[in-house]
C-alpha cells in the first residue's frame, strides 16, 4: 500500500555549495585584495555555462551571493550550447562517445583546439567536435606562421606620410575587419572573430595582397619609387601587428611567440585590442573584391594554358575603368604586357569574365 512509502527526508542541496563558488574564486580566503574589489563592484565577474543549469546554478548563485554580499554574483552571464559528438549526439560514458581533449590537443595543439571551440558554432548554439576543424585551424596557424616569417624579414616601419591606394584600401578593409571583431568580443560571441580573421587572413591578406605587393617590396625592376615601396612595408608590419592583437585572445600561444619574435620582449596579453587606423576616408575598399576577382581570372587562365602563375603574358590586359587606379599592381605582378580600359576593339579577344579580357598585343 502506498501508505507505507515515506519519501527520503534527509535531503542535501547540491547547489549549496557551489552556488558561492564564486566567493572562493574571487579570492575570500587567498587574496583578499582583490575580493574587496569584488565586494565593492570594482572587479567584474563573468559566469560562463550552459543553458542546462540556468534554473539551479545560475539561480542559486545570484541568489545566495546577494543575499551574502549584497552585490549581483556576476557582472556578465555567458550561456553557451551543449558539447556534441561528431554525430551530433549527446556525450555519455555509457555510450562510449565521450571525447577527451587530450589526445587532439597533443596532436594539434592547444591552438588548434582553440580554433575548434570558437569556429564551431554560434554563441548559444550546441556545437559538435570536429575533428576537420582542428585540421582547419592548424593549418590556419601554420598560414599565419609562414605570413610572420614572410614579414619578418622586411623592414619595419613606425609611420608613414602618404599611403599607396592599394595600401589606403586594405587598411580600410583592416579597419571594418576591426570594428567587426571587436563588435564579436562585446558580444562575448567567438564564432564572429575567428570567421572573420580566418577570411581576411587567409582569403584576401594572403592569396591576394601579399602577392599584389611582392614586387613593390622588393622593387627588383626599379618601376615603384622610394615612397611607394616603404608603404608596402608599413602596411604589411601594420597588418600583421592588428592581425596579431585581434587573435590573441583565441590562440593566445602562436600569436604571443610570434609578437616576442617580431615586435616587443613584452608579452602580447599585456597589450589591448587595436584601434582603427587613422588613414583618409575612401571608397576604394569597395573595388577589392574586383580585384581579388581579377587575379583569380587570370590565374585561372593560366593554370588552363598549363602556364605558371608568375610566367610572362604578351598580351593586353583589358580591365575596367574602376580598378585603373590599381593598375600598376595588376600590370607588375601578372606581368601582361600592357593595361587598357574598357573592352577590345578587333575582334579577336578572349573574355575572362567580369569585363575582364586579354587580347595579343597590337
Amino acid at each position: 500500500s502506498r501508505s507505507y512509502i515515506v519519501g527520503e527526508t534527509k535531503v542535501f542541496d547540491t547547489w549549496f555549495d557551489s552556488s558561492i563558488s564564486i566567493i572562493y574564486a574571487a579570492g575570500i580566503s587567498k587574496y583578499p585584495h582583490i575580493f574587496e574589489q569584488y565586494i565593492n563592484n570594482k572587479a567584474k565577474a563573468l559566469r560562463p555555462q550552459g543553458y542546462d543549469i540556468i534554473r539551479t546554478w545560475l539561480y542559486y548563485t545570484l541568489l545566495r551571493v546577494y543575499q551574502l554580499l549584497g552585490r549581483c554574483a556576476f557582472d556578465y552571464i555567458r550561456i553557451s550550447g551543449m558539447g556534441l559528438d561528431e554525430k551530433g549526439e549527446a556525450m555519455h560514458k555509457s555510450k562510449g562517445n565521450v571525447v577527451y581533449p587530450e589526445p587532439y590537443i597533443e596532436k594539434y595543439g592547444a591552438d588548434a583546439f582553440r580554433f575548434w571551440s570558437a569556429a564551431a558554432t554560434k554563441l548559444g548554439s550546441d556545437y559538435r567536435f570536429s575533428e576537420q576543424l582542428l585540421k582547419t585551424g592548424a593549418l590556419f596557424i601554420t598560414k599565419l606562421l609562414n605570413i610572420a616569417r614572410f614579414i619578418s624579414a622586411i623592414p619595419y616601419v613606425e609611420k608613414v606620410d602618404d599611403l599607396y591606394p592599394l595600401d589606403v584600401a586594405i587598411l580600410s578593409r583592416m579597419n571594418n575587419v576591426i570594428n567587426v571583431v571587436k563588435k564579436g568580443y562585446e558580444d562575448m560571441d567567438l564564432y564572429i572573430p575567428i570567421h572573420t580573421l580566418y577570411h581576411f587572413v587567409w582569403d584576401e591578406v594572403a592569396d591576394h595582397y601579399i602577392e599584389l605587393v611582392k614586387p613593390r617590396i622588393y622593387n627588383l625592376d626599379g618601376v615603384f619609387n622610394e615612397k611607394e615601396q616603404i608603404s608596402a612595408w608599413f602596411t604589411l608590419h601594420m597588418l600583421l601587428k592588428n592581425i596579431l592583437l585581434l587573435l590573441a585572445p583565441i590562440l593566445p600561444f602562436i600569436t604571443d611567440y610570434i609578437w616576442r619574435k617580431m615586435y616587443s620582449k613584452r608579452s602580447i596579453h599585456f597589450e589591448t585590442l587595436p584601434k582603427p587606423i587613422n588613414i583618409p576616408k575612401t571608397e576604394l575598399e569597395n573595388n577589392l573584391v574586383k580585384l581579388y576577382r581579377l587575379n583569380s581570372l587570370i590565374w585561372k587562365y593560366k593554370k588552363s594554358i598549363n602556364a605558371k602563375l608568375t610566367q610572362s603574358l604578351e598580351m593586353v590586359l583589358y580591365i575596367p575603368k574602376e580598378l585603373e587606379i590599381f593598375s600598376k599592381d595588376i600590370k607588375y605582378l601578372h606581368k601582361v604586357k600592357e593595361i587598357r580600359f574598357g573592352k577590345p576593339e578587333m575582334s579577336s579577344y578572349i573574355e575572362l569574365g567580369d569585363d575582364i579580357y586579354l587580347s595579343s598585343f597590337s
